[in-house]
């Protein structure tokens, strides 16, 4: 039987409370992922369920997103007939399951999630943890978010180039984003990407690029404005990375001239290449009976005790 690739993201995690609250009484996430065992979330047409699981790695934590949709179910179609059929389930009382596995690594911090587009996005596990928490614990408000762990040294080397030549970011679905820019900044970089994102909304674009370029040194002797573009880096990486939406970012590359004796001459740098890509490999069962949670921790494990010698030179 063949196997199917789950890709994973590799996160941080990043608290924090209101102001009122004693910041050497506040709750780690550890804290709040045992909070959390049991618990459920209804949103639209899908209700998430928090578990934790039982594991025999040291220092981390288990467990499992089950999301069941209960409307907006799709039709069944004959292939032979063409004709289409209710899938013959109670919405009352069933609802079609899809799973998220994660491990948690206290030492370090790290959060490995699997990415299910049917399920539950780490921005949703957001909104289910603090909607959740928040409820409960009203004199310890909490914000939450998973800034992406990078593993190269991609950003250092981009701060090296002594001439920056050509600048690309490709953006998808503007109007998922435009929410993420800080309105109160007054930043020339917030505010281009804020004005950009709009106008591309208000034209019912999928994708918004933004590229500048310049010609050649001897044309150009400056080359495209440094502060400027570590500025642009800077916000994507605050405003959309670190919100949890890498997957709206589809290109985010810088060109130029390094005079670093160790990385000299002409050099395009991806900055997404600093992320983890990341998989493990479950059974791939046409009809399924279950969410494969044996599986799926199984492969998670094995991924993090493969990842864990990058980790603990990311964390020295």
């Amino acid at each position: 039987m063949e196997n199917k690739k789950r890709f994973i993201d590799v996160l941080s995690t990043k608290l924090t409370f209101n102001e009122s609250n004693d910041s050497n009484n506040n709750a780690t996430f550890a804290d709040i992922l045992r909070f959390m065992n049991g618990k459920d979330f209804r949103q639209s047409d899908k209700i998430f369920e928090f578990s934790l699981l039982q594991t025999s790695i040291s220092n981390c934590m288990i467990g499992i997103i089950v999301t069941t949709q209960d409307s907006n179910i799709p039709p069944i179609r004959n292939k032979r007939t063409k004709e289409y059929s209710q899938v013959n389930i109670n919405p009352s009382t069933q609802g079609l399951a899809y799973a998220n596995i994660f491990l948690y690594d206290m030492q370090r911090n790290i959060l490995l999630y699997e990415v299910n587009k049917f399920g539950c996005f780490p921005n949703k596990l957001k909104e289910f943890i603090c909607n959740k928490w928040n409820e409960e614990n009203g004199n310890q408000l909490l914000e939450l978010a998973f800034p992406p762990v990078l593993k190269a040294k991609a950003y250092q080397r981009m701060l090296k180039m002594s001439y920056y030549k050509r600048f690309v970011v490709e953006l998808y679905n503007p109007k998922e984003i435009i929410s993420c820019f800080d309105e109160n900044s007054d930043s020339i970089e917030n505010n281009l990407l804020k004005h950009n994102l709009q106008m591309s909304n208000d034209n019912n674009a999928d994708i918004f690029k933004f590229e500048q370029i310049a010609i050649t040194k001897k044309h150009n002797k400056k080359g495209l404005i440094r502060s400027l573009i570590n500025g642009l880096v800077d916000t994507i990486k605050l405003n959309i990375l670190d919100k949890g939406y890498k997957q709206n970012i589809q290109t985010l590359k810088i060109e130029g001239y390094s005079e670093d004796p160790e990385d000299k001459g002409y050099k395009s740098i991806d900055l997404l290449a600093d992320t983890f890509n990341e998989y493990f490999k479950i059974t791939d069962i046409q009809l399924q009976s279950n969410v494969q949670q044996d599986e799926r921790q199984q492969g998670i494990e094995g991924l993090f005790n493969k990842l864990l010698p990058q980790l603990k030179q990311l964390t020295q």
